[in-house]
């Protein structure tokens, strides 16, 4: 083909496209790659031909289209992105520069992380690069029986994990779909076969199938007079092994396994298409979506319904406009495209996961948190709920009051106790109320606890706990290791004058600051036989046995532990010691002191410089607190939970778990709570019995 037939062939596809441009992109791309060959044995040009070919036919703008033609040429040949910026411009030379980026980290050891990392970070000023490497995967895909065995599920299972959902999560279900069943025959051939070749057994048995459902609607629809396009198909093969899987049946066991598109005009249409189809066939109304009234945040609109059709077999029904129809072919392309015109605050909304995504990366460093964050963002996100202020909060399944609360902001979710919708008052391990309107209770005394990262499902809200958690934990350690430092200084009676510098410290002990030697300390990570070894030097009994017999003889000091040390004070099962039982402490690396009641028998087996004599502090929480639940019956008033909360929170108390119930104009709860002291407990209910409409308080 000549340049200008190959430009054609393109413009064919999307004729908007600048010719000019083409020609030159073409000619650079053809002259930069000449000699090259692919593992198929034609030239490598065609390549990035079948690249360009894919983007047109989503209708991209010509630099789009050129950054497709480009994208090898600098990994792959002489020239460099500053030869791309003098011939094309910049804005395809940075397309090109960030798909470049992305595919020298996928060379790498590391495949995992940080090349979504970077990912992530390239495509957040140009989106469009998502496009052009996905097209590249997919025409990559299309060849990858050339390479060996190892590569093609290596590059299959990277394509299933990653580069599939991402097509999923944008809109792209024509990538979505090639791409799975593309992967899926490489990982899974035997698999794929055996359903390929019962899809092809019953391919003229589905197709009568098709028409049968087909056929009536089309008479219906003309009857009505409603104009509309119908179209059947089966669905494709990973989505139907992922139905068997999930099923544990065979595939002669499915029955929705049939798909029917309505396409209409106009939104008003597809309500009377819905009904009529209803009206042909037995719906199943636990299945149906309306996606036209909430749309998927990957834009996706249209109407789902299941029906009972022909011969008892489930069928599904998508109703959508044209407009939908072809944002549901090409989702976010769609507005790369510019076709439909949307609104600049509407686009960016429906960027926000790409924004969004992109700040995680920076807020969760570990790695592994990171990837789980990517893998539950591309989850499919069917459960939504709305704030008081109107604003959408889309979650992913079975997603928890407390997500809701951290989705809405960090603070929220700190300090959240609760929410109330509906009328009802929910805990935070309570499922959002889908669809409605939620508003989080909240108090200042609430504060996460560590069995909160089971209750959560999103990912935010973990790494919002953990990072809060880390640096309570960092904070509290800290504290806990200067009173072990100054016991020890005080036990061995160590002059003021002779205390060694926080320089010697930090030397000795190989930490950046003394605050990192105080923090590793109380974390346990530092031995107390290491203190007492670099001590001994600063003390006038400088013989170890002299040492050892003071510390034996002398009233070892005692260390206060409360409530500020809480997250890092462990009780021994062995003796399972009470908040005010004699206790002494044995520091554990990573995780702090180990505590065991003074006359536990373990303690003997453990020398007495290395163990800890510890005073419960009478003014702060014993740490494991008192449990206590409260029954409350009240009158049914507005803004009646708010107040029992706000009552409850004065207290400062821990609020774990709370069920309320509205019914005939009265509200019976239970509040469960975790207090510092006996005192408390009793303040509680006497507050609880001054909020205006409570009628009944009882202790349980």
């Amino acid at each position: 083909m000549t340049l200008e037939e190959i430009a054609q062939s393109l413009i064919d596809i999307n004729p908007g496209l600048d010719r000019e441009l083409l020609i030159k992109v073409i000619s650079f791309v053809i002259d930069a790659h000449e000699g090259q060959m692919r593992k198929s044995g034609e030239p490598y040009i065609v390549h990035p031909i079948a690249v360009a070919k894919i983007l047109a036919s989503l209708k991209m703008n010509s630099a789009v289209i050129a950054t497709g033609l480009l994208h090898d040429v600098v990994e792959d040949t002489k020239y460099s992105i500053k030869e791309i910026q003098e011939t094309f411009g910049t804005e395809i030379a940075e397309m090109v520069d960030s798909v470049t980026k992305i595919s020298d980290i996928q060379k790498g050891i590391d495949r995992t992380a940080q090349t979504f990392k970077k990912f992530l970070a390239y495509i957040s000023k140009h989106p469009q690069v998502i496009a052009v490497k996905l097209a590249d995967r997919l025409n990559n895909m299309y060849t990858l029986q050339y390479l060996r065995p190892e590569q093609q599920k290596s590059i299959s299972q990277e394509t299933l994990d990653f580069y599939a959902p991402l097509a999923h999560r944008l809109g792209l279900y024509t990538f979505k779909f090639e791409l799975e069943d593309l992967a899926f025959k490489y990982l899974y051939p035997e698999e794929y076969a055996a359903i390929e070749n019962h899809l092809q057994l019953t391919q003229k048995e589905r197709e009568e199938y098709i028409q049968s459902i087909i056929f009536p609607i089309s008479i219906k629809m003309n009857l009505e007079q409603l104009n509309c396009d119908i179209k059947g198909r089966s669905k494709h093969i990973y989505s139907i092994y992922e139905k068997m899987k999930t099923r544990d049946c065979k595939i002669d066991d499915l029955y929705d396994i049939f798909a029917i598109r309505i396409i209409v005009k106009q939104i008003s249409d597809c309500y009377m298409a819905l009904g009529y189809v209803h009206n042909l066939w037995m719906p199943l109304y636990s299945r149906f979506k309306d996606y036209i009234a909430v749309p998927k945040p990957n834009l996706y609109q249209s109407l789902h319904t299941m029906v009972i059709g022909p011969q008892g077999k489930l069928v599904e029904v998508q109703i959508r406009t044209e407009d939908m129809d072809e944002i549901a072919e090409r989702g976010m392309a769609a507005h790369w495209a510019y076709k439909f015109n949307l609104k600049k605050k509407e686009v960016e909304k429906n960027m926000d996961w790409v924004s969004r995504i992109t700040k995680m990366q920076h807020e969760i460093p570990n790695s592994m948190e990171f990837l789980s964050f990517l893998h539950e963002s591309f989850l499919p996100e069917d459960s939504y709920a709305w704030t008081p202020q109107g604003m959408k909060i889309t979650l992913p399944m079975g997603a928890t009051i407390l997500d809701f609360a951290f989705a809405v902001h960090t603070d929220l979710g700190l300090h959240c106790v609760g929410a109330r919708a509906a009328d009802k008052i929910f805990g935070i391990d309570a499922p959002i109320p889908i669809g409605e309107t939620i508003q989080i209770l909240h108090s200042d005394s609430q504060e996460p606890q560590e069995n909160w990262l089971s209750m959560v499902k999103t990912q935010k809200a973990q790494g919002s706990i953990r990072s809060w958690l880390r640096k309570t934990i960092a904070t509290q350690s800290e504290l806990l290791g200067q009173k072990i430092w100054q016991r020890e200084l005080l036990s061995l009676k160590i002059q003021k004058e002779k205390i060694p510098s926080d320089s010697d410290i930090c030397q000795a002990f190989n930490t950046q600051s003394i605050n990192s030697f105080y923090e590793n300390l109380g974390k346990g990570d530092i031995p107390l036989k290491d203190i007492l070894d670099f001590l001994h030097q600063y003390s006038d009994y400088s013989s170890w046995a002299k040492l050892k017999l003071l510390f034996a003889a002398s009233e070892n000091v005692s260390i206060s532990i409360g409530y500020d040390e809480r997250f890092l004070l462990h009780y021994a099962p062995c003796c399972n010691p009470l908040p005010g039982d004699s206790v002494e402490g044995v520091l554990k690396s990573g995780k702090g002191i180990v505590v065991h009641k003074a006359s536990c028998k373990v303690l003997n087996k453990i020398p007495e410089e290395q163990r800890l004599t510890l005073l419960w502090e009478q003014k702060n929480s014993p740490t494991r607190g008192l449990e206590c639940v409260f029954q409350i019956e009240a009158m049914d008033r507005l803004a009646i939970e708010e107040d029992i909360f706000r009552v409850i929170s004065k207290n400062n108390v821990l609020v774990k778990k709370t069920i309320f119930r509205s019914k005939d104009g009265q509200v019976k709860g239970r509040v469960n709570l975790l207090a510092l002291n006996p005192a408390q407990i009793k303040n509680v209910k006497q507050s609880l019995q001054t909020v205006v409409g409570v009628n009944k308080v009882v202790l349980v």
